[in-house]
C-alpha cells in the first residue's frame, strides 16, 4: 500500500471509530478534524482534556495528550510507515486503539490525569489502558 493510500484509509478508519465511540458513550464532544500540509489532525476535547492524533502523508502516526489535572505529554509516535508492513492490520489496530481511548475519555469525562498512556503499534493496548480503565470502572458512575 502506498503512503497516501495508507493515510486515507487510516483517517477513514479512525473517523469511524470516533463516531462509534461517541454513539456508545452517548455524548457529543468537541471534535475537530483538520487537514493542513498533508497532515490529517484529530482533536477531541472533553472537560479540559485533549487527545490529538495526527496522520501524516509520510505514513507517520503520532499523538499527544493534555489534561488540566495531569499536565500533558510530548508528541509520541504510534507508527512510522514501512513499505514491508501489513498496513491493513496496522490501520485496524490503530483505529481500535484510539477508538477505545476516545470511548474511555468520553465515559470518564476526560483523561482524569492519565496523560502518560503510551500507545504504539507494537504495544499491548490492554496493559497500557488497564490503570485508566480500572479507574473508570471504579470511579465513573456512567460506566
Amino acid at each position: 500500500m502506498e503512503r497516501n493510500e495508507f493515510q486515507k484509509k487510516a483517517v477513514a478508519a479512525l473517523l469511524g471509530k470516533i463516531a462509534e465511540a461517541c454513539g456508545k458513550a452517548g455524548v457529543n464532544p468537541s471534535i475537530t478534524v483538520s487537514t493542513r500540509k498533508n497532515v490529517a489532525c484529530f482533536q477531541l476535547r472533553r472537560q479540559g482534556s485533549c487527545i490529538q492524533v495526527s496522520v501524516k502523508h509520510s505514513g507517520e502516526i503520532n499523538y499527544s495528550f493534555s489534561d488540566m489535572r495531569g499536565g500533558g505529554s510530548k508528541k509520541k509516535i504510534y507508527y512510522e510507515y514501512c513499505f514491508k508492513d501489513s498496513h491493513e492490520r496496522i490501520i485496524e489496530k490503530f483505529a481500535a486503539d484510539f477508538g477505545r481511548l476516545y470511548k474511555d475519555c468520553l465515559i470518564a469525562d476526560g483523561l482524569c490525569g492519565f496523560t502518560g498512556i503510551s500507545l504504539s503499534y507494537g504495544a499491548d493496548t490492554d496493559m497500557e489502558l488497564k490503570e485508566y480503565e480500572d479507574y473508570i470502572r471504579r470511579d465513573c458512575p456512567s460506566y
